[in-house]
């Protein structure tokens, strides 16, 4: 639903070639009751927004029944004179329309909340990887700007300082936890067919929808409060010697949190993924315990663009 509003606004210039029609299945019998189900829905995955087109009921299964549905969703095309095309994506229907610039997709996919598990280390992911990766899940070709990687002190096909690991977490903050600090971002191509790795934009943005809200939850989170889904009981995780890397991977695995090292700090030497630490992860005070673990190696910690933000103290 979230990609079918974007594509509705995305082609707002073009609404007269289609119109999308969401139609409830018989699980909700008034729009009362629609309207209450749909709250918590909007904020955690809708942008806080409302469906920009018609919604209309099925509460006696007859459109479900008519059209043969099986599952929800289900997508139906139906051509100008009311016959039923059949079964149809989103893509498709994308395709039977004027294209997007890659800058326009990237806009679109960057604040969108994907169901993925992200997972950047070094050990993992040159900066061609990475650049593979987001190309799926951006739905944008994107290429690399040679010089603009070289002058940032980087190699295409070597490590990407950086650490992300976990989810919730949009691509902007992706970008701006594994790029940004290399002066590195999304740029599109002369032709804007594509987007290019190369040298930074300059302009900052505000913090978008997600990276509030989800700044506002992890801050909850390791100040304490617990999520809804976590046992009543406190956990705590002893470590000892474990290198830094594999110890915020295992905080992150253990409470569900998203967990970052600062890429520029790790270009610089200023963070080391393999120092060790020690300590006693609290989930009652995971702020507290967390910074008491980090201070011998002069880090600490805070949330930034979706994660749990490892860094050097005095940056």
């Amino acid at each position: 639903m979230p990609e079918l509003i974007a594509v509705y606004e995305d082609h707002a210039a073009h609404r007269d070639r289609f119109e999308i029609l969401a139609i409830h299945d018989h699980a909700v019998k008034s729009f009362a009751d629609l309207d209450k189900k749909l709250i918590p829905i909007k904020k955690k995955y809708w942008q806080g927004k409302d469906l920009p087109f018609p919604i209309l009921l099925d509460g006696n299964k007859k459109t479900h029944t008519l059209y043969g549905i099986r599952s929800w969703p289900t997508g139906l095309l139906i051509d100008p004179d009311g016959k039923l095309v059949g079964e149809i994506s989103l893509s498709t229907l994308e395709e039977k329309l004027p294209p997007l610039s890659a800058d326009k997709k990237w806009a679109r996919h960057r604040d969108m909340q994907k169901n993925v598990f992200w997972s950047f280390e070094p050990k993992e992911n040159t900066l061609n990887e990475f650049a593979e990766t987001l190309k799926r899940w951006s739905r944008c070709d994107i290429g690399i700007d040679a010089e603009a990687v070289k002058d940032s002190g980087l190699v295409a096909d070597k490590p990407l300082p950086g650490v992300l690991i976990g989810n919730p977490i949009t691509l902007r903050s992706i970008d701006e936890l594994l790029l940004a600090p290399h002066g590195l971002g999304f740029v599109p191509s002369a032709d804007g067919k594509m987007l290019m790795i190369a040298k930074r934009r300059e302009a900052k943005e505000p913090l978008s929808y997600f990276q509030k809200l989800h700044a506002e939850e992890l801050n909850k989170r390791i100040d304490g409060a617990p999520p809804e889904a976590e046992a009543e009981k406190p956990k705590a995780l002893e470590l000892k010697d474990r290198p830094l890397l594999e110890a915020i991977k295992l905080i992150g695995k253990e409470y569900d949190l998203p967990v970052a090292l600062d890429a520029k700090a790790m270009h610089t030497g200023r963070v080391d993924p393999e120092a060790k630490v020690s300590g006693r992860i609290d989930s009652a005070a995971l702020r507290k315990s967390l910074a008491k673990m980090l201070e011998p190696l002069g880090l600490t910690v805070e949330v930034r663009h979706e994660a749990v933000f490892v860094k050097p103290k005095n940056d």
